[in-house]
Parts: C-alpha cells; sequence; structure tokens
C-alpha cells in the first residue's frame, strides 16, 4: 500500500498561522454603522434647529456633506469609511451647534446692551429735565 506524503509545518509556518488568521478575521464583513447614521443625522438636525444655518453655515455644510459622503460609503458597503465619516460628520455637526449657540447668546447680549443703554439715556433725559 502506498502512503500519502506527510507535510510538516516548520516554525517560520506557524508563526505565520496567527497573522493569517488575524488577517481574515480583519478582512471579515464590518457591521454597518447605522448607529453612527442615525447619531450624525440626529446631530445635524440639533445644529439645524440651534440657528447653525444662520450662526454656523460652514460647519453645518461640512457636517452635511461628510454625513452624505457615509451614506454613499455605506451603500457601496465601506463600512468602515462609513463610520469614519459618520463619526466626522457628528462632531461637525455638534461644533456647528456648539458655534451657532454661542453666537446666538453674544447676539442676545449685544441686544440687551443696547436697550441697557436705552434705558440709561432715557433716564439721563428725565433727570435733566427735573
Amino acid at each position: 500500500m502506498r502512503r500519502l506524503p506527510t507535510h510538516r509545518l516548520s516554525g517560520k509556518h506557524l508563526l505565520m498561522l496567527p497573522a493569517t488568521l488575524g488577517l481574515l478575521a480583519a478582512c471579515a464583513s464590518t457591521p454597518p454603522p447605522t448607529g453612527e447614521l442615525a447619531q450624525a443625522d440626529s446631530a445635524v438636525e440639533r445644529a439645524e434647529q440651534a440657528g447653525a444655518v444662520e450662526y454656523a453655515p460652514l460647519a453645518l455644510r461640512e457636517a452635511r456633506n461628510k454625513l452624505r459622503t457615509a451614506r454613499d460609503a455605506m451603500t457601496e458597503k465601506k463600512h468602515t469609511r462609513a463610520r469614519r465619516l459618520a463619526e466626522q460628520a457628528t462632531a461637525d455637526a455638534e461644533y456647528a451647534e456648539a458655534e451657532a449657540r454661542a453666537e446666538h447668546t453674544e447676539a442676545l447680549a449685544a441686544e440687551n446692551l443696547s436697550s441697557l443703554d436705552t434705558l440709561r439715556d432715557e433716564l439721563q433725559r428725565r433727570e435733566d429735565r427735573s
């Protein structure tokens, strides 16, 4: 009876086995970043509601562009890229929201100071008449 040849794994091959298995695991399908996209959508919506259209249009536009690109990447099954872009869109939208709130607060403060100046002027005129 004829024997089949047996192959022995050398030390070099044994060392490559974990690396190969790790590479295969890394190539496994990454789950779609639906949560990250939903989070980015919500962040953009909050920024819009905070007045980013008026007070932080550049940051808001950047967030919208990255969100759109993230959706495109997800459609193309590029889930890692989609996740990264969605996270960036969230960060940009949160920045836009903070910027809008700060600008809005500054505008209100300036308006209040103007009203205060008007009241001071009115009081001064009344005192001058007396």
